[in-house]
């Protein structure tokens, strides 16, 4: 993957250039995250495509730069309303700046990400029709976020969660996807490319549920979904099956007892239930890649995909 490690170098520049940190605690707020580091997965996959579509991905740098905005203004706010205290191995903004400064933090990346948007050298009627299919994302990943939310007051079926992820997480991927495609006026490619990200993002939120609770060096508490009480594929599974979850929803419990709630979802299969369902909607991302001629980068863009579900945080 030395070749996505490169694109992660391109794109830490780019946001240093895009989005300067100024002197001003709003500023450092939202920057916080961004400073923290991550996978920068969404703007990966968006050079990526670009670079299999045969175009040039330094001409829509903006856009990319765009979409890494998008995602940290969403875990801004995710932090403040589930009372997170850590992400990245760091603070989380609101435990440092306050939830009124992290609220704005947030704020300002959402409007400096389609401010970015604007920037993208080609045509001017691209660019519109980027912002329109980034603005619905945005809309759909806070319905997203409210499905989340209530959830944890009722009891929860496999496709509601499945739903509840496709807005969430899904949608924001399935833009990086196919952006590309519509800022270089492609529009055949953004079908497929926008399924792939959808399928795919799914998948990729599958595995971060498995790896909240059997991760290393996750960058937050573990075992916090199931403290939360968050509504997991793998806690409906195991809900299903009649398994009791001493630490669910209990909001702080100790090492030891989660261990022994992690441990019956290993043994009641829930656990491996996850990562199958992760690995068929990766499967059924990476069919939707036959619009892509070039087979290495093809080839690529399979890899990426596989490694949604084989990282280890």
């Amino acid at each position: 993957m030395k070749d996505i490690q490169e694109k992660v170098k391109i794109i830490n520049e780019a946001l240093a250039h895009y989005l300067p940190e100024k002197d001003t605690e709003l500023y450092k707020a939202a920057r916080h995250l961004i400073k923290a580091g991550g996978k920068r997965l969404r703007p990966v996959i968006a050079m990526v495509i670009t670079e299999a579509l045969e175009e040039d991905y330094g001409k829509i740098m903006p856009a990319i730069v765009a979409l890494e905005a998008i995602h940290n203004f969403t875990l801004i706010h995710d932090d403040i309303m589930d009372r997170d205290e850590m992400r990245r191995n760091v603070k989380t903004v609101h435990t440092l700046f306050g939830e009124a400064t992290a609220i704005l933090a947030g704020d300002t990346l959402f409007a400096e990400a389609f401010k970015l948007l604007s920037k993208c050298d080609v045509s001017g009627e691209n660019v519109r029709k980027a912002v329109e299919i980034l603005s619905d994302v945005c809309i759909k990943i806070c319905e997203g976020q409210y499905m989340d939310i209530s959830f944890e007051t009722r009891m929860v079926k496999e496709p509601e969660y499945i739903e509840m992820v496709k807005l969430k997480t899904g949608v924001l991927i399935a833009a990086s996807s196919s952006l590309p495609a519509i800022l270089f006026g492609k529009k055949e490619y953004f079908q497929p490319l926008w399924e792939y990200g959808l399928l795919a993002g799914i998948g990729f939120q599958i595995h971060d549920d498995v790896l909240d609770l059997i991760g290393k060096d996750i960058g937050k508490d573990w075992g916090s979904d199931l403290v939360k009480g968050k509504k997991t594929l793998i806690a409906i599974k195991a809900f299903e099956m009649g398994i009791e979850l001493e630490t669910f929803g209990k909001q702080k419990a100790n090492i030891e007892d989660i261990k022994k709630d992690v441990q019956k979802l290993q043994e009641c299969g829930a656990i491996d239930y996850a990562r199958k369902k992760a690995r068929e909607y990766i499967e059924m991302a990476k069919n939707r890649l036959s619009c892509i001629k070039n087979i290495q980068k093809r080839k690529e863009i399979e890899e990426l995909t596989d490694f949604l579900i084989k990282r280890g945080k």
